[in-house]
């Protein structure tokens, strides 16, 4: 999601060149661009610095100048800028209401190892089965879970990173998300506890189509992106950012390679009636169980939330 910070990267800075950003008057916030040319986020004021080691996403540089000490964070990979800003959005954000540089200092300091987290150089390794699974469940977060729950009954409830049995479960009721392809005839059940369960759940299922990487479509990390400037809590953007660590997430651009459109969204009621394999009618020699269920034979449970 681009905010107001990436358009005022993109008027564009000469190296070294630094403005003012933020309402807070107290506090002395700039982006630019370092002396190398990289996008820059900049704090200056009088603290007393504490050791910040960078990533090879985001270097850290502290400095001491005549009227002041300053703290810079610099983007190594210019194809992240427009996540870069969400993460300056957050920095400018946490200290709008700080008054003394010291706490300024203290917070930018900790709200960067947790944004550290999601600019690791892992150059994508998840697979796209796993990026298609986990668009599916922040789809399901984003467009149902906070609207109906809230947001920190939504991440609560949110269980997928921890590779429980559901995907969410809340209250009374749980539901399982699945990813698959369009046109695709079933869908596979990975394990025999995803469906199997005493109360009534739903299975939510999202069908895309990869598109191609020109397309204005749902991208992962733009996905990610678009949760956390909705997510205004510190803790629980913190709290969102862990279980998207749990998964091996973080923003590479290899991800922006797979760019979908989604072509439907079903949502069926998996209660007594819906075909499925439960564990009391399972041998208890039999551990493990994967299999798939042929959509044209369930359409009589499709329901509306």
């Amino acid at each position: 999601m681009k905010n107001d910070l990436y358009n005022k990267f993109l008027e564009g800075f000469q190296s070294g060149y630094f403005i003012r950003v933020g309402q807070n008057r107290d506090i002395n916030l700039y982006i630019g661009k370092d002396e190398n040319g990289q996008f820059a986020f900049e704090f200056r004021g009088q603290f007393s610095p504490i050791r910040l080691y960078g990533s090879d996403v985001i270097s850290v540089s502290q400095t001491k100048e005549k009227d002041f000490l300053s703290i810079r964070f610099s983007l190594e990979n210019s194809s992240l800028l427009e996540y870069f800003c969400t993460f300056c959005q957050d920095l400018v954000d946490s200290t709008l209401a700080i008054k003394d540089d010291n706490t300024t200092y203290k917070i930018l300091h900790s709200r960067f190892l947790s944004w550290k987290k999601l600019f690791k150089p892992n150059n994508g390794n998840l697979t796209e089965f796993e990026i298609m699974g986990l668009i599916g469940e922040l789809l399901f977060f984003q467009n149902f879970m906070m609207p109906q729950y809230g947001i920190q009954k939504s991440l609560d409830s949110w269980m997928g990173p921890e590779k429980t049995h559901k995907d969410f479960s809340t209250d009374d009721v749980w539901y399982e998300i699945k990813a698959i392809n369009s046109g695709k005839e079933s869908v596979r059940i990975s394990s025999l506890e995803q469906l199997d369960s005493d109360i009534d759940g739903y299975l939510v299922l999202y069908s895309l189509e990869r598109m191609s990487p020109s397309f204005t479509g749902i991208k992962l990390n733009g996905l990610v992106d678009n949760i956390l400037s909705k997510i205004t809590s510190h803790i629980q953007k913190e709290m969102f950012i862990s279980k998207l660590e749990l998964y091996g997430f973080d923003f590479s651009p290899e991800y922006d390679n797979y760019v979908y459109m989604l072509i439907n969204t079903v949502h069926y009621l998996v209660s007594d009636q819906f075909p499925r394999l439960v564990r009391t009618k399972i041998p208890v020699s039999i551990n493990k169980i994967q299999y798939e269920i042929i959509l044209a034979e369930i359409e009589e449970h499709i329901t509306i939330f």
